[in-house]
């Protein structure tokens, strides 16, 4: 069945929204993040103690973790790869469909056993996260991806305001009710996309290429990945244990130091997604501005490391709070950071093996972190883990600030200053799309134009066709390409600036 929601004509970005498909689509992806997101975070504050019904240690919880992280380390590149085979849309509907009966059969284990075996089915469908990346880089033009991209990353952070809370709240009809409602969402989510989602036309029109193409394409973009690369999957591999140590000891902490049940549990989660959500939305950019996109990174590392160390020491039930949702902040600017630091070494034809080697790091360091946390809370429950998490975050920074910078050409920079106010494309290496101008833009330049002839008492009315003629011997067409773009640009202001100076010395012959 195809998707309700028609794609528009192959390669033909819509002038108002700069989509390759109908805006509803974006905000149908928006919705499944949401979804799969409050699905996840539902079940997260009663899975520890979901887990400890069946009499087990912390250090088997933290294989409960471990067990996703193992398998999602090595299919997510997998579903990756298959996601260009048979397309963005169905990868997607299936990693939906899979998480969700992973996690009914969660909800319906019998013993410890099961219930990690349907942990580790459950990584094996991660990538509903990168599905949607990639859907969103194939289906916007360059002009609104970034802005597209930051909202998407402000999805999950919304989600998580609501779905510790309600899972926290579910948990008191039974600690395995969360679990069996995050299937539930899941498998509704798989549904709105199958009804909604059309499959992206770039990976169409990409499949009716020649195969022969296609191989030459994969293999050059499998072969050219810069070293710097490698040292930043070395500092995401830290980056990872750090925020798997996080992900997996915050309720048992909690519940060792305070005495936390899941529904207190639950709202601290509330509060530090709300800190992660007001630092993706009004702080990240603002710190990048200030102090540097790398900087931003290794100061994000540094601050969620140090916070989440002083969450587990300091005494006291607010302090710990506040501690644990600063650390949230650290995390949530190196986040924001690390996806548009790995961008500057990267091109078209080796995106897609960039991104995956750095997803593969990430998930290595979630599968490491909460092992070794686990068996260091057997020891100290309260300080061993944070303090674990607080090195290895550390070490994360300290790689991370020996990166040297690429210095992009400037063909592939952008120039923030106005040229000759008409565009501030400068230097940018990707053709101009065309602009068609809304029914108000056409009447305001309409009324702006006329306005302007009759006060230089051109006969625009009488006259219109010698008007019209004069207009289009005025206008001659632009390159497609913005440096070539700028350059006629410059040419034109010359060239109506000399016309200005002849106009001045003919008289209107229509007096």
């Amino acid at each position: 069945m195809e998707s309700a929601l028609v794609p528009k004509t192959e390669g033909t970005y819509d002038a108002e929204t700069g989509l390759l498909v109908p805006q509803a689509a974006i905000w149908m992806v928006f919705i499944t993040i949401f979804m799969d997101t409050l699905a996840a975070t539902i079940s997260t504050p009663a899975l520890p103690y979901y887990a400890r019904s069946f009499n087990i240690s912390n250090a088997a919880i933290g294989y409960l973790y471990a067990s996703w992280s193992f398998t999602s380390a090595f299919c997510a590149p997998v579903l990756g790869k298959l996601s260009d085979q048979v397309g963005r849309r169905k990868v997607l509907i299936a990693s939906l469909v899979g998480a969700g009966i992973a996690n009914l059969g969660q909800a319906c284990a019998g013993n410890y056993y099961e219930l990690l075996a349907w942990r580790a089915f459950s990584g094996v469908w991660a990538a509903v996260g990168n599905s949607a990346q990639v859907y969103l880089s194939d289906v916007c033009s360059p002009a609104v991806l970034p802005d597209y991209m930051s909202k998407l990353s402000a999805v999950p952070s919304l989600a998580m305001t609501f779905g510790p809370g309600l899972g926290g709240g579910l948990s008191k009809f039974g600690l395995s009710i969360p679990v069996l409602v995050d299937g539930l969402l899941s498998l509704a989510a798989a549904g709105l996309c199958y009804i909604y989602l059309p499959e992206s036309p770039s990976w169409v029109a990409d499949r009716e290429k020649p195969k022969t193409a296609s191989v030459e394409a994969s293999s050059s973009s499998s072969a050219d990945v810069p070293p710097s690369v490698k040292v930043l999957a070395f500092s995401a591999v830290f980056q990872g244990i750090s925020f798997g140590t996080a992900v997996s000891m915050t309720a048992i902490t909690l519940d060792a130091k305070l005495g936390f049940d899941s529904l207190h549990v639950g709202f601290t989660f509330v509060l530090a997604a709300l800190a992660t959500l007001a630092t993706s939305i009004w702080g990240t950019s603002r710190v990048q501005q200030r102090v540097g996109l790398k900087n931003t990174a290794v100061l994000g590392s540094v601050f969620g490391g140090a916070f989440s160390l002083l969450m587990a020491i300091v005494p006291g039930v607010w302090t710990t709070v506040i501690f644990l949702c600063l650390s949230r902040v650290g995390v949530s600017l190196r986040g924001g950071s690390s996806g548009t630091i790995l961008t500057k070494f990267t091109n078209p034809s080796n995106r897609g093996s960039v991104f995956a080697m750095q997803q593969f790091a990430l998930n290595i360091g979630r599968l490491l972190g909460p092992v070794i946390s686990g068996h260091l809370a057997v020891r100290d429950p309260i300080t061993l883990p944070w303090l674990f998490s607080a090195v290895c975050s550390l070490i994360s920074a300290l790689i991370l600030l020996a990166v040297q910078m690429p210095d992009l050409p400037e063909s592939q920079q952008s120039v923030s200053r106005m040229v000759r106010g008409f565009t501030d494309l400068k230097g940018a290496a990707d053709s101009l799309e065309l602009e068609y101008g809304s029914a108000e833009d056409c009447q305001a330049l309409g009324e702006y134009v006329g306005g302007l002839l009759t006060k230089r008492r051109y006969r625009w009315v009488s006259r219109r066709d010698a008007i019209y003629s004069m207009l289009d011997k005025l206008l001659p067409e632009l390159s497609s390409g913005a440096c070539d773009h700028v350059q006629d640009l410059e040419r034109l202001m010359k060239h109506v600036e000399q016309m200005q100076k002849d106009f001045q010395n003919v008289q209107s012959r229509d007096c």
